[in-house]
């Protein structure tokens, strides 16, 4: 039979929990979950090549209990010879008004572990979450009407956050202290059905069980594990297509292509719009269903000017084939004029738009020119002969104009944005690709008729702005509730 301490290192090998030479911090309340994660870990410190150091903070929400649970934790160090730091104040002190006590607890709580990560140092936090409990997430998500990302539960690794109990039941721990004579604190408030998630553990789980399915919570568990692998494919898809939709000129202001927006399913419609809010927003707190589909609504049906509030003061306004998504009260998103030198071949950033122009070597054409598969609005190519002097990135000039292709003459810039219902605040963050004389490129838009390549063209030039150079690290956090 498989022992506890052998199941806790198959679910850290699996997860990739733990590489050699971390340094792990270690939630240490006093209760079971906590302490068998303690003292597994401490077992396995050899095997794994890591190092521990016991972290626990101390909400002073139960008066003497809080207090004797920090001392009991403080000897248990001691026996370890473990390392240890403590933590304590009034939670009820410094949640803000938005926040209910569970959820101010928990965000002082994962404060408390960053500044243990900082200052240990340690480079992950272990806690002590079981399969128990991630049977009375999906439950209790699921009654709160959340998507398959609630539904998946609680990751066995988040960020810097692992658990290597996430695969074993409560039975199975509380049986492993027994067999240590471990003699856990117990948290009275775990009692009380005032708080959902134990009315939930205490008696919605015991009826399913004994009424409905005695395998509830394998069932529930198996139903996480389903949806997040699930989620974090349906999530990756939506990164990239965030990448063609979504852009971000500042670190308040997430601008949506509608167009581009619903060339995808509802499905990564949806997504594509909550991880443009947790971009702006660092978490999807306070965002439900109603709000993402109040913002495709806007999207879909709202008429130009239109716009819409959402929690924590985050706003979406529609602007012809845009959305605006604001983080707080500012003023428009106009830019200040700017020009590149734009090298080639080579990468050039534009801070102002957080863009990256890549330009290729130049290439010779042989034989019959084929446009390129991966050709887009955000990658273009040129018949470099018909280039006069350098390459250059600027905004719009007063009296610009150029020869849309597939039109006949040219065209003042001004009206092709006013055709292409460029927003007027945005059509100054519109970057234009020139040379001494020209316009090349509207960039995301229509390159210039005259430097299209052509049956003569001898040598090629590939120019790709990349959107988002800047953001795209905001984005891949935002993957995972």
């Amino acid at each position: 039979m498989e022992t506890l301490k052998t199941k806790a290192a198959n679910a850290i090998r699996k997860h990739r929990m733990i590489s050699p030479g971390d340094r792990i911090a270690v939630g240490v309340s006093g209760g079971p979950d906590s302490m068998a994660l303690l003292y597994l870990l401490h077992d396995l410190r050899e095997e794994l090549d890591c190092t521990l150091h016991v972290a626990h903070l101390d909400h002073t929400l139960r008066g003497a209990e809080s207090s004797a649970d920090a001392e009991y934790v403080k000897e248990q160090a001691v026996k370890r010879h473990r390392p240890i730091t403590v933590a304590g104040g009034d939670v009820r002190q410094v949640i803000t008004p938005n926040e209910s006590l569970d959820s101010g607890a928990r965000r002082v709580r994962y404060e408390f572990y960053e500044r243990v990560m900082a200052n240990a140092p340690a480079d992950k936090v272990a806690q002590g979450h079981n399969s128990d409990d991630q049977a009375e997430t999906v439950m209790m998500r699921l009654l709160r009407g959340s998507g398959a990302q609630g539904l998946s539960g609680i990751p066995p690794v988040r960020d810097n956050f692992i658990r290597p109990l996430i695969e074993i039941s409560r039975a199975e721990i509380n049986e492993y202290l027994k067999q240590l004579r471990i003699i856990p604190r117990q948290d009275s408030s775990n009692l009380s059905t005032v708080y959902g998630r134990n009315k939930i553990r205490l008696e919605l789980i015991p009826l399913l069980e004994r009424d409905y399915s005695p395998n509830i919570k394998h069932i529930l568990k198996q139903t996480g594990e389903l949806l997040r692998t699930e989620d974090e494919f349906l999530t990756a898809l939506a990164v990239e297509a965030s990448e063609r939709c979504v852009q971000y000129p500042d670190a308040r202001t997430a601008i949506i292509r509608i167009s581009a927006l619903g060339e995808h399913h509802p499905a990564l419609q949806r997504r594509i719009i909550r991880l443009a809010i947790k971009t702006l927003a660092g978490n999807l707190t306070g965002f439900d269903y109603d709000h993402v589909r109040d913002v495709l609504r806007l999207a879909i049906l709202g008429a130009t000017g239109s716009s819409i509030s959402l929690p924590r003061e985050i706003s979406a306004e529609k602007s012809y084939d845009v959305l605006i998504l604001r983080s707080g009260s500012q003023p428009g998103i106009s830019v200040e004029p700017f020009d590149y030198l734009i090298a080639v071949p080579g990468e050039t950033p534009i801070p102002e738009l957080s863009l990256l122009i890549r330009v290729a070597e130049p290439m010779a054409v042989c034989g019959k020119y084929e446009k390129p598969q991966e050709e887009n609005e955000f990658r273009a190519t040129f018949d470099c002969d018909k280039i006069r002097g350098n390459l250059r990135l600027r905004n719009r000039r007063a009296g610009d104009r150029f020869h849309p292709l597939g039109v006949s003459g040219t065209k003042k810039l001004k009206d092709f944005f006013i055709d292409q219902k460029i927003p007027r605040n945005l059509r100054g963050r519109v970057p234009i690709l020139t040379d001494a004389n020209d316009i090349l490129w509207i960039v995301g838009y229509r390159i210039d008729d005259r430097f299209r390549i052509t049956a003569n063209t001898k040598k090629q030039l590939a120019v790709t702005a990349i959107p988002n150079y800047e953001t795209e690290h905001r984005q891949n956090t935002a993957i995972g509730k």
